[in-house]
């Protein structure tokens, strides 16, 4: 798994994903941090590129958390 980047506001690593009910795009995904609720932003994933572990983040997402400017 890729390497994860702190909360750019509380500093946390604890993080977590959110996915919505698929649409025709696919379904909506985004990072957020468990400690103060910052939450990337979000891209469609198809349903093969979420994880299969709860405590895995998806790829695509955490590259986009990851991409942030500092």
């Amino acid at each position: 798994m890729s390497e994860r980047k702190p909360c750019p506001f509380c500093g946390s690593i604890s993080l977590g994903y959110q996915t919505s009910t698929e649409d025709r795009e696919g379904y909506p995904t985004n990072i957020l941090c468990e400690d103060c609720g910052c939450a990337g932003p979000w891209l469609y994933l198809k349903k093969s590129e979420l994880p299969k572990e709860s405590f895995e983040l998806p790829k695509k997402a955490l590259e986009l958390w990851n991409k942030r400017k500092e």
